[in-house]
């Protein structure tokens, strides 16, 4: 990914990015990667967390979805 990619997805999405667009990035559904996180699922695991009581929201962090994407260390 280059860096105007990547400055622009940083500076759209700060934190988080919705599911649809990291989905996107990522190359599976949404729905894939809703159950890989809520699995436990590496490298989805590290880029994501289910929020919520039951668990029922995920959000991406944009900052580690961006390191896996450009194959950074996520530890």
């Amino acid at each position: 990914m280059d860096k105007t990619t990547i400055d622009a997805l940083l500076t759209q999405y700060p934190n988080w990015m919705p599911l649809k667009e990291a989905s996107k990035i990522l190359g599976v559904s949404p729905r894939q990667l809703t159950a890989l996180i809520a699995a436990g699922r590496e490298p989805y695991c590290k880029i994501g967390a289910n929020v919520g009581l039951k668990q029922n929201y995920t959000r991406i962090y944009t900052s580690r979805l961006l390191k896996y994407v450009c194959g950074e260390d996520l530890q």
